[in-house]
């Protein structure tokens, strides 16, 4: 059953020369002026399975001059196709970004040059912050959470009870909002240490800290975390008390880690108060 539904064939192809050389295969992109620029890297690296949100990455071991040059020789062929879009992190490494989410359960294979590569998607695990209803609500595959495996941890009182997909959460305080926007997950750690230094608050500021955080989901470089907030317990569902990260209760924080891929898909929406909501949107 599992292969019938890895149905998806998404070919990336880059126009290459190969050398042999001591270390092994050297890939070498060959812009229009001739000039070559060695490929490091390509990810998400072969056999892993990555989020329905997960951009290719290709890494070169020189700055690119010829960006352009190199963005034509990069071929992304997708059924159904996908669009997307190049996005440079930096002088020598560029992502491509699909317009729309890959479908979940499928192979996806990489071709550059000589090399072939693959690596899978697995479950679409879509989670949706909104910011004013203090919720944090995960979709997989489609369904909210909880109707299937693996089932939401058992709610203990809280708000939100018996809401489908709905884990209470509690973000950004007014000084410190977290950003409105859609991310993807880019790394998953059971501990970090977070210091408030390394966004510009002193630790001895009233607002500093440093500290040991659980379950940390990290979906932008500069910080921005789902995570386990144990000392905001009494929050989340009620008020936005954060600096800015998505704060869940250790138990949910935990079930999401397990279950979020790396690349999976976070929406923070703004959203509307529940007692300023007359009527829910009709969606067509």
């Amino acid at each position: 059953m599992r292969a019938a539904i890895r149905s998806l064939l998404v070919v990336i192809s880059i126009t290459v020369t190969v050398f042999a050389g001591r270390t092994g295969v050297t890939l070498m992109a060959v812009n229009s002026a001739g000039d070559s620029v060695g490929i490091a890297a390509v990810l998400p690296m072969r056999g892993a399975v990555v989020g329905v949100a997960h951009p290719v990455v290709i890494t070169f071991g020189h700055p690119v001059a010829d960006r352009q040059a190199v963005e034509r020789a990069i071929d992304v062929r997708s059924a159904p196709a996908r669009t997307g879009k190049f996005e440079w992190l930096d002088d020598n490494v560029v992502q491509w970004v699909p317009d729309r989410f890959w479908p979940a359960h499928s192979t996806v294979a990489l071709s550059v040059g000589g090399l072939r590569t693959n690596f899978e998607t697995g479950p679409a695990v879509v989670g949706v912050a909104d910011i004013a209803k203090h919720t944090f609500t995960v979709s997989i595959d489609g369904v909210p959470a909880g109707t299937g495996a693996p089932p939401l941890p058992t709610p203990h009182h809280r708000p939100h009870w018996g809401e489908e997909g709905v884990l209470p959460a509690s973000m950004g305080r007014p000084e410190f909002e977290t950003p409105v926007g859609t991310y993807h997950v880019i790394s998953k750690d059971r501990t970090v240490i977070m210091d408030s230094s390394s966004v510009g608050i002193p630790v001895d500021d009233p607002d500093g800290y440093r500290l040991p955080v659980d379950y940390a989901v990290r979906i932008t470089s500069r910080g921005l975390y789902v995570h386990s907030a144990p000392w905001a317990i009494r929050s989340m569902g009620v008020e936005n008390v954060s600096h800015g990260c998505i704060s869940l209760s250790p138990t949910d924080a935990e079930w999401y880690f397990n279950t979020v891929n790396v690349g999976d898909p976070v929406i923070v929406q703004e959203g509307v108060p529940a007692d300023e909501k007359e009527v829910d949107p009709v969606i067509p």
